[in-house]
């Protein structure tokens, strides 16, 4: 009976894992970072590093991080998600997308934020920052039986971050890929 239960709490777990997709693979090879991976590599000016990869796949199905969506507010598309790197490192984005795919902070949304994971505090620009979209390219996937637009990119950035409300100031570049399905 134990068995039982945990055998089927393992396959429903599974099963909220799992999302299913179809993407644009003609040749066979991802576009975007075909060693299977998510990766992030963010350096603060003075020392520390956040760098490192995130499975684009969980038991075999890809795991979509980035969507993408019409938002009637702001006029445009939005480009959002979260990167998790469990017990290491989190990364957040919320960026405007114009009609040439090129990005942009409103408002007060949430922009990008990094930081260790499960902390509170992470770090968020400070005024203006650069960023760049490269190897852009949306896919159709089907996630828990709804259909979504996922993207795949090279998301670079740099300028001045702060950690939570009172950190001190520090200047960032980093670069974050975000696989094809």
């Amino acid at each position: 009976m134990k068995k039982t239960m945990i055998q089927t709490l393992i396959g429903m777990m599974a099963l909220c894992l799992m999302s299913a997709c179809s993407g644009n693979d003609e040749d066979g090879v991802d576009p975007i970072n075909s060693n299977g991976a998510h990766t992030y590599d963010i350096t603060l000016e003075g020392g520390g590093k956040f760098s490192g990869e995130v499975p684009k796949e969980v038991m075999g199905t890809y795991n979509p991080v980035m969507f993408v969506e019409f938002n009637e507010e702001a006029n445009g598309e939005l480009l959002t998600g979260i990167l998790v790197d469990a017990g290491k490192f989190q990364f957040g984005a919320g960026l405007l997308l114009d009609g040439n795919k090129r990005p942009s902070i409103v408002g007060t949304g949430p922009g990008l934020v990094f930081g260790e994971w499960g902390s509170e505090d992470k770090y968020r620009p400070v005024g203006p920052i650069s960023i760049s979209l490269k190897d852009y390219e949306e896919h159709h996937v089907s996630a828990y039986g709804s259909e979504a637009t996922a993207a795949s990119y090279t998301l670079t950035f740099q300028g001045d971050f702060k950690l939570g409300d009172d950190g001190e100031e520090v200047f960032v570049t980093g670069e974050v890929v975000i696989a094809a399905p």
